[in-house]
């Protein structure tokens, strides 16, 4: 991959994101690693706390690690339009990580905005390592406190919720398989 992307997360859950992206990095498997900064008041550590889990679970040189400066709310959308903007400028594909609950809609916010923006760049889910499904976790900015097969529930309504015009206009599941049709054609 060009980038490996992760998606922002509760503490609770970005153990997930972080052990799967060091295993990228680690195998050579991607160029650099993408992590956002910006509003911290919700349950996300930010970028310098970020950098330094990964460096605590094991992550060693061997990828460049870029700052994405999403200036305020941190959310998924905001992440999604920034990798898209950042995706303007390289040609490489992309791996978008989440933790398994998060990754269908990081994924599909993220070839949203990129169809949006008329991004040509090939983007690839990669799910963090499992994490236990019966484990109480908080998600959405932390405002939402579940076991996590609770907060994959909540995900799906997410997803189907956001496909109005009205709370974003997400790719339908339709536009969804096209996209796979052209990215694996």
């Amino acid at each position: 991959f060009e980038m490996a992307y992760i998606f922002d997360n509760t503490v609770d859950n970005e153990y997930s994101s972080f052990l799967r992206t060091i295993e990228l990095v680690q195998n050579r498997m991607t160029k650099s690693v993408g992590i956002s900064e910006g509003d911290r008041g919700r349950g996300y550590g930010g970028f310098e706390h970020s950098v330094e889990r990964l460096k605590t679970l094991g992550l060693k040189e061997g990828a460049p690690i870029i700052k994405f400066d999403v200036s305020g709310n941190v959310n998924t959308g905001t992440e999604a339009q920034k990798l898209a903007e950042y995706a303007q400028s390289v040609s490489g594909d992309i791996a978008v990580i989440a933790p398994p609950f998060h990754i269908v809609r990081a994924f599909m916010t993220t070839i949203t905005a990129f169809k949006r923006n008329n991004i040509p760049v090939r983007a690839y889910a990669v799910p963090g390592i499992p994490l236990s499904w019966r484990e109480e976790a908080a998600h959405s900015q932390g405002l939402l406190g579940k076991k996590r097969a609770g907060l994959l529930y909540d995900e799906l309504q997410r997803l189907e919720k956001y496909q109005a015009p009205e709370f974003g206009s997400m790719l339908s599941a339709q536009e969804v398989i096209e996209y796979f049709n052209w990215r694996d054609g």
